[in-house]
């Protein structure tokens, strides 16, 4: 009877085991399946089926510093190549392919190297390696060309049984937690032990953790290998920094010795140049202007311009720094920019008009206003920027760049790379409610003013090259009662007030100002936007304003203070109301 007892106790205890251990581990090493190496090493599809290439050669896991990436290597003899694509997201933005030409390039501070595909020369110099090929229409560089011009590290391992061949790359700076495996243990595809495994990882092995948990961590092994280990068989945690050669200190920066106060001139003709001493009149705190004056003329990359030499001098003896805008906003221009920004040839001539026209009349600097690009074209714009940025780096003329507020919809204008390429980044913190579609509100209330600020500065990660760009226009919101309407606007149920349609106009601070005053209306702060809000009968329509005045400057230049900015900026000139300028002036004295 004793014997019976204890068995019936060993399966009581057991199942308690199964019941009190929390997730899969009561069922420790109950899988011992392998898993599928060149589907988990995403060298195959989703159905499992080998990838292939159209050319010769065979493929390679890459094994990124956290996990497996998407795009393989191609190994060719004793020579591996990367996908540019892989290379731009992972490594270093600054690799460039040119479809059209069959170009590959690296541009950095002062220098556009160039390789043609299956070639091994660079920029003239013959090396001992093919810098780079083409599977299909995919671009891959040989790894000794990145190495050539940045540095990082990787380590390849041939194929081994059916684990396939993969190359391990180290590229990110600084700390890293690496432990050291206790036992000989087996890595699995998830953490827990019911998930497949990928390898046994020897004791003593040193392991680079990805992702920590409670229990199971995401590793990289030297040689490549990534998947879980139980936290239990790791030991010995120790952080390690990791350096990289840069060349960041060569990107030298432009900056004014002050704070940057800028205002956008809105010039459609080259009369409308000979009008700003009037527009100048009352303006105090400014120390550069904006005019629109070049736009794309045609595919070539030939600029249309109405530059003035008189307005510039103008402007000087005003104590004002000349950076005349370049922008992708006019019809014709929006249709030639994508064909000019993927050619070389015509890039090239764009910036070299640009430089052209900078010497002619004695330019301070270049501001691109770019708002068209689309994600396709989004390489091609990097390119021109890092072009046009070696060349106002050698004449000394300040180069900015205009944004839309950082959203995901727009991450892939890459405001990183243009901090390091350009000497200030524009944020244009307004068209928060832009059209009717958007529904009535502030073009730019206080709260997206700051959250704006501080994604843009989050990603530029200097603060002192960030200038916050701020309304001098606002809109009048106009709701037209179903029975009068005409039909025009967006369609808006009200069950309290009646359906309406919402229109909208924009309108110059004073303005705004005459038609607040005229219904006899009385203008109220709103705290939800940091701004005086007002709103009247106007027969049987009703209108409603966000008011840009002496409050919203300056609480965005308390902003501006508060993250210690390089500047403001305004669109635009002849839109304010004269008293902002005395606001302005106290902040840049």
């Amino acid at each position: 009877m004793k014997r019976i007892t204890k068995n019936i106790t060993a399966i009581a205890l057991g199942v308690s085991m199964i019941v009190t251990m929390s997730g899969c581990e009561a069922f420790r090493k109950t899988n011992n399946g392998k898993a599928n190496l060149s589907w988990y090493m995403k060298l195959t599809d989703d159905n499992e089926k080998p990838l292939t290439i159209e050319g010769e050669g065979t493929l390679a896991a890459v094994a990124l510093e956290g996990g497996y990436s998407t795009e393989f290597a191609i190994v060719r003899g004793k020579q591996i190549f990367l996908n540019l694509s892989m290379v731009q997201r992972e490594i270093d933005p600054r690799f460039y392919y040119n479809e059209a030409s069959k170009l590959v390039m690296f541009t950095n501070a002062t220098t556009i190297y160039e390789t043609k595909i299956a070639s091994s020369e660079i920029s003239g110099e013959t090396v001992d390696y093919v810098t780079s090929i083409l599977d299909g229409e995919t671009c891959y560089v040989n790894i000794e060309f990145l190495k050539k011009f940045i540095d990082f590290k990787y380590k390849y391992v041939k194929a081994e049984g059916k684990t396939p061949a993969r190359v391990s790359l180290s590229y990110k700076q600084g700390a890293a937690t690496v432990m050291t495996v206790d036992d000989d243990i087996e890595m699995r595809t998830g953490g827990n032990y019911q998930n497949l495994i990928v390898a046994e990882i020897p004791e003593d092995s040193k392991v680079t953790v990805i992702e920590e948990s409670k229990n199971w961590n995401l590793v990289r092994t030297e040689d490549g290998l990534v998947g879980y280990l139980p936290v239990s068989e790791l030991s010995d945690k120790k952080t390690e920094k990791r350096t990289y050669k840069t060349d960041e200190k060569e990107y030298t920066h432009k900056t004014m010795d002050g704070q940057v106060s800028l205002v956008w001139h809105l010039v459609t003709n080259m009369t409308a140049n000979g009008g700003l001493g009037d527009k100048l009149k009352g303006v105090k705190g400014a120390n550069v202007v904006s005019p629109t004056w070049f736009s794309i003329a045609d595919g070539k990359g030939n600029l249309k311009s109405i530059a003035s030499t008189l307005y510039v001098a103008k402007a000087k003896s005003e104590g004002l720094q000349v950076w005349p805008l370049i922008s992708d906003l006019d019809e014709k221009g929006a249709k030639a920019s994508k064909k000019v920004l993927k050619s070389n040839t015509a890039r090239r001539n764009m910036v070299d008009s640009l430089m052209y026209f900078a010497e002619q009349h004695h330019f301070d600097g270049i501001n691109v206003d770019f708002e068209r690009v689309t994600e396709d074209m989004a390489q091609d714009y990097l390119q021109f920027l890092r072009e046009l940025s070696i060349e106002c780096r050698n004449r000394g003329l300040v180069l900015s760049v205009d944004d839309y507020v950082p959203t995901a919809g727009t991450a892939y204008y890459d405001r990183k790379q243009q901090g390091l390429l350009a000497d200030y980044v524009i944020v244009m913190s307004y068209d928060e409610h832009a059209t009717s579609e958007d529904g009535a509100g502030s073009v730019s209330s206080l709260n997206y003013t700051e959250q704006s600020i501080k994604d843009t500065v989050a990603e530029v990660v200097d603060e002192s090259r960030v200038i916050n760009g701020m309304p001098f226009y606002t809109t009048a919101w106009i709701e037209t009662p179903v029975d009068v309407s005409d039909g025009s606007g967006t369609y808006v149920t009200d069950s309290v007030n009646g359906d309406y349609y919402l229109t909208s106009q924009d309108i110059s601070m004073d303005t705004a100002k005459e038609l607040y005053q005229k219904a006899g209306a009385t203008p109220v702060f709103d705290e939800n936007t940091g701004q005086n809000q007002v709103s009247y009968q106007d027969g049987k329509k009703f209108v409603i304003i966000w008011l840009e005045d002496e409050t919203s400057v300056k609480s965005r230049l308390e902003l501006m203070k508060k993250y210690s900015l390089g500047g403001a900026a305004y669109w635009c000139l002849g839109q304010e109301s004269s008293d902002v300028w005395n606001v302005i002036q106290e902040y840049f004295k």
